[in-house]
């Protein structure tokens, strides 16, 4: 005997990914982050603030270098998430977005 089998979820699960693939499709400005997401990319930025700051301790006796590194903001952020490996923006409208940024 043979059976039919018809699986319930694929036609669910088509009409989830078509509506997905359509917003997606508007999506211009998508950022580059794995799975830590912005969590991981402000722990990477704060570690070579720190860095750097150990660096500069050594050549000088400056007191506010002891003090720890300020937060990262928000838009350095957004920026460092839309930027590709080698220094290009993923989309037109995420330079647009920075040079707006950069020139405030």
């Amino acid at each position: 005997m043979f059976f039919l089998i018809i699986d319930n979820c694929s036609f669910f699960c088509k009409g989830i990914r078509k509506k997905a693939q359509e917003i997606k499709k508007y999506n211009d400005s998508s950022h580059l982050l794995s799975r830590g997401g912005y969590e991981l990319l402000e722990k990477k930025l704060m570690d070579e603030k720190r860095k750097t700051r150990e660096e500069q301790v050594e050549f000088t006796k400056e007191p506010s270098l002891y003090l720890p590194p300020s937060p990262i903001s928000r838009h350095m952020k957004w920026k460092m998430a839309n930027t590709k490996q080698y220094g290009q923006m993923t989309s037109t409208t995420a330079k647009e977005i920075v040079n707006k940024i950069v020139s405030n």
